[in-house]
């Protein structure tokens, strides 16, 4: 591929000099005044004034499985660091989103609705605090007031006690119970809520679909399950020898200095009904946002340990028994995984002790709590994403209740990257990753990023959380160059360490690092409802111009295909649509050219005139036959392929998928989808076409498909 980077001069602004204020893009006022009051900078640093408040936690939790049931105490020290004097602390009650009146995005079975977290001793200091009182203590979503007895001066700490006890779900929405003996404990005890610079209370109710947004805290927690339980946990175990048989106790030791998968729990001590000396198990974890646990009496344990620059960490597979040998290559990938995003992108190393993956085998996604994943499956998409949510919303914490985007957009980003350049090797450009998982650009429900998260709903959260942001940080990586990207991400990272950045925080940075004016990407992708429509403005005698008839700029890629049957790739940084005038490009050897094609692996919102000559103009010497047309039940997959006439064209829709589109003719009986991406020949039984083939190369996909009878 010929990659051409276009970095227009104009771009290339300085922005090491801090604006008096933002003027290019619309700043709300909140966060306008935390940049007036020093907390941040316009540089992209944290300002002279930053501050955020902190919490020490010590737990003790006793799991009752046979109860579904979780009873605790712990002892809060919560340190007020912002300027303010505090008269009140909110709390949060994750599980009172299972009370009977609170809201909740999912349904949860019946049996879960419960009286949610039941307090049965609370003191502040040495206050008693009657829970019943509502002027004390003041309960509303999953959230609750407390008044203080005195005002938490700014500097001053406060000492909280809280003993409670909550049922656990066997409604999994990122916790729960997974069978009757196998846990994930997430969104489990009293925490307090985040007090910040730019929204002060974060009194946000939680109802499934908000994920993150916690305080920095250092957590001293013990568990104590039957003693046939595996306990594993957020932190590093500080009792091994007390709870670990002496066959185990070599084991885990040797995982921790072994680049090999060790076995510390196989599955035929389960078989062979092991017990653990001891039911407690003791976790400490520091300055980290959370704290989650597993447990079960039937997972396999795997570890082995992954050296990340002059110190080893302990990366666990704890997997159900029923996936047999199906996690064998979850703990390798693991340590490949973290080895990349410690080298290579982002480029900052894992930045804590340990990691697990905990496996129910459910099906479905994943959950991300610091230094734990909560699987589905033992996919590797699925690993990879999880366990990059170690740096985003943990190791820099983003908010994620207010801007999903600032977590998921990089976990989709570094997923796809990770894949394609260390697993497939796949040295494609990444933005064209994302062109069938865009299908909301350009309608109603998309809104502008900037948009509060609170805001959306199941029409847009998926697309503006995930693909939509990555998407942009591809367009940001191909426009800046490796280098310089990451160089500007890893330095975003570094800054914000154990801090909450907002979005303007990461807008500075780039833009810092960069020293480019970054505003033609920010304002249409972040601020601006939009759409894209790269086109073929003219083509004539290898001259082609393009024009974006849409208002926001994308890479552009021309594929030019010649005589002798061979293609070459021109590239271009999204940076030379962002004037309205068409870019133009002088094609070589231009009388050799059969076809161009541009953008065709890009998302667009009229693909129809990204092709010279036109889709149109091609099917005029091809005449449609009307028995290729139907539904074909594709054999390798639980899913149709439909074709149908459309402006008299061939149209493909595959059910259960976002593949649909029009189909190139190519020769008779074979077409192809408009991105290249999939390759379809109908085959013909005495004269009509009653079955099909499909490749699609790129994703090692091979299908055949019989026509359903009509």
């Amino acid at each position: 591929m010929l990659r051409l980077s276009i970095v227009m001069a104009a771009t290339v602004i300085c922005t090491t000099v801090a604006p008096a204020q933002e003027t290019r893009f619309f700043m709300p006022s909140e966060i306008r005044q935390a940049y007036q009051n020093g907390t941040r900078s316009y540089d992209g640093n944290p300002g002279p004034a930053y501050w955020h408040n902190t919490v020490d936690y010590k737990i003790e939790v006793e799991v009752l499985p046979e109860e579904m049931m979780l009873v605790g105490k712990e002892d809060i020290v919560y340190y007020n660091n912002s300027p303010d004097e505090l008269r009140s602390i909110v709390i949060r009650l994750y599980h009172d989103v299972f009370r009977e009146a609170n809201p909740r995005a999912y349904r949860v079975r019946p049996d879960d609705i419960n009286e949610g977290v039941q307090i049965t001793r609370l003191y502040v200091g040495e206050n008693e605090i009657d829970v019943e009182n509502s002027r004390s203590f003041r309960r509303q979503g999953t959230n609750a007031t407390l008044s203080l007895p005195e005002p938490l001066a700014s500097g001053a700490s406060v000492r909280l006690e809280i003993d409670w006890k909550q049922k656990i779900p066997e409604t999994t929405v990122r916790t729960g119970a997974y069978d009757s003996t196998s846990f994930f404990i997430a969104y489990w005890y009293p925490q307090i809520a985040v007090y910040d610079d730019v929204f002060g209370w974060d009194r946000l109710s939680y109802d499934f679909s908000t994920e993150f947004y916690n305080n920095l805290g250092n957590f001293d927690v013990t568990i104590t399950a039957p003693p046939q339980y595996s306990v594993l946990a957020t932190g590093a175990l500080q009792n091994p020898e007390e709870v670990f048989q002496p066959e185990q106790l070599e084991r885990y030791r040797r995982a921790q200095a072994s680049a090999e998968t060790v076995a510390i729990v196989a599955l035929e001590d389960l078989e062979n009904g092991l017990r653990h000396k001891s039911g407690t198990w003791h976790y400490v974890a520091d300055q980290v946002s959370d704290f989650s646990f597993c447990l079960s009496d039937h997972f396999g344990w795997d570890a082995a340990s992954q050296q990340v620059e002059d110190r080893s960490v302990l990366i666990h597979t704890y997997y159900n028994d029923v996936l047999g040998d199906g996690a064998a290559e979850v703990t390798a990938n693991q340590r490949k995984m973290m080895k990349h995003f410690s080298e290579d992108m982002p480029g900052v190393p894992y930045p804590y002790p340990e990691f697990t993956t905990f496996i129910a085998g459910a099906g479905g996604g994943g959950m991300e709590t610091p230094m734990m994943a909560n699987n589905g499956g033992p996919g590797l998409g699925v690993t990879v994403h999880e366990m990059f949510h170690t740096y985003f919303p943990m190791y820099v914490r983003t908010n994620e209740k207010r801007f999903a985007w600032m977590d998921e957009g990089w976990a989709d980003f570094n997923t796809s990257y990770i894949i394609d350049n260390f697993f497939n090797e796949d040295d494609t450009p990444l933005y064209g990753q994302f062109a069938t998982q865009l299908r909301t650009m350009g309608t109603l429900s998309d809104l502008p990023l900037i948009t509060s998260t609170q805001f959306m709903d199941n029409t847009n959260y998926g697309y503006a959380s995930y693909p939509l942001p990555a998407f942009i940080y591809s367009i940001m990586l191909h426009h800046l160059g490796e280098e310089m990207f990451q160089k500007c991400y890893s330095t975003y990272i570094r800054r914000w360490a154990l801090k909450a950045p907002t979005p303007y925080d990461f807008f500075y940075t780039f833009e810092n690092v960069s020293g480019q004016d970054l505003s033609w990407l920010w304002k249409p992708w972040f601020f601006n409802y939009g759409n894209v429509d790269v086109a073929i403005d003219s083509y004539k005698k290898g001259k082609l111009a393009i024009r974006n008839n849409g208002t926001r700029p994308v890479p552009v890629a021309v594929q030019v295909d010649y005589e002798d049957g061979t293609s070459t790739v021109l590239d271009y940084s999204a940076s030379i649509l962002s004037k309205p005038e068409p870019f133009n490009v002088k094609l070589p050897r231009h009388k050799e050219i059969t076809a161009v094609k541009v953008n065709w692996n890009v998302p667009d919102g009229d693909i129809m005139n990204n092709f010279h000559p036109s889709i149109q103009s091609l099917y005029a010497s091809f005449e449609i036959p009307p028995t290729i047309m139907g539904t074909y039940q594709i054999k390798e997959f639980p899913v149709q392929a439909i074709v149908s006439e459309r402006d008299d064209m061939l149209y493909l829709r595959i059910t259960g998928s976002a593949i649909s589109g029009y189909l190139i003719p190519k020769s008779e009986g074979s077409y192809e989808t408009l991105d290249g991406t999939i390759k379809i020949q109908f085959h013909k039984e005495e004269g009509q076409y009653t079955n099909l083939s499909l490749q699609a190369p790129s994703a090692g996909v091979s299908a055949t498909g019989q026509k359903a009878s009509s």
